[in-house]
């Protein structure tokens, strides 16, 4: 699995972690390259938010690849857990976007017009914190099968 795009684009055979990374590391660059001129041409406006949501939607196909490839390194069918695994964070750039349960903030000098985000935004947040340590440990620290499995010979 040595081509960059068959890494990022193919949902078939197994990595190994030392591969994993390096397709997270590209994707991560990448959109944080891209996040800040984003945000540096459009800052929080409407547009800006839109414009992160759609790089969000974008990655998550080459994202999902990956997983898919980890998963299968472990013995394990990339579904549900893929969908697990990107849910919480897709909810939330979409909540943000949206300002969905936003509130004024109040009492604080020079705060006004800044949108705060509600509890249950919050709870998600959360959520989604624990879901990203639990596949930051299922997809990136666990070693997969070093025999061949359900879903192919071990990678070279």
């Amino acid at each position: 699995m040595g081509n960059i795009v068959e890494l990022l684009t193919s949902f078939d055979g197994r990595i190994r972690r030392g591969q994993y990374w390096m397709g997270v590391i590209l994707l991560v660059v990448a959109a944080v390259v891209v996040m800040a001129i984003v945000s540096a041409i459009f800052g929080e406006s409407f547009f800006g938010r839109l414009l992160t949501l759609l790089i969000t939607l974008g990655l998550v196909y080459p994202w999902a690849a990956l997983g898919a490839k980890r998963l299968a390194d472990r013995g394990q069918p990339p579904m549900p857990k893929l969908a697990i695994f990107i849910a919480p964070g897709l909810l939330l750039t979409i909540i943000d976007t949206f300002r969905i349960g936003y509130r004024p903030v109040q009492g604080m000098p020079g705060a006004e017009g800044m949108m705060m985000p509600g509890t249950p935004t919050m709870i998600l947040g959360l959520i989604a914190l624990g879901v990203g340590i639990w596949a930051l440990i299922e997809l990136g620290i666990l070693k997969g099968d070093e025999e061949a499995n359900a879903y192919g010979p071990p990678p070279a």
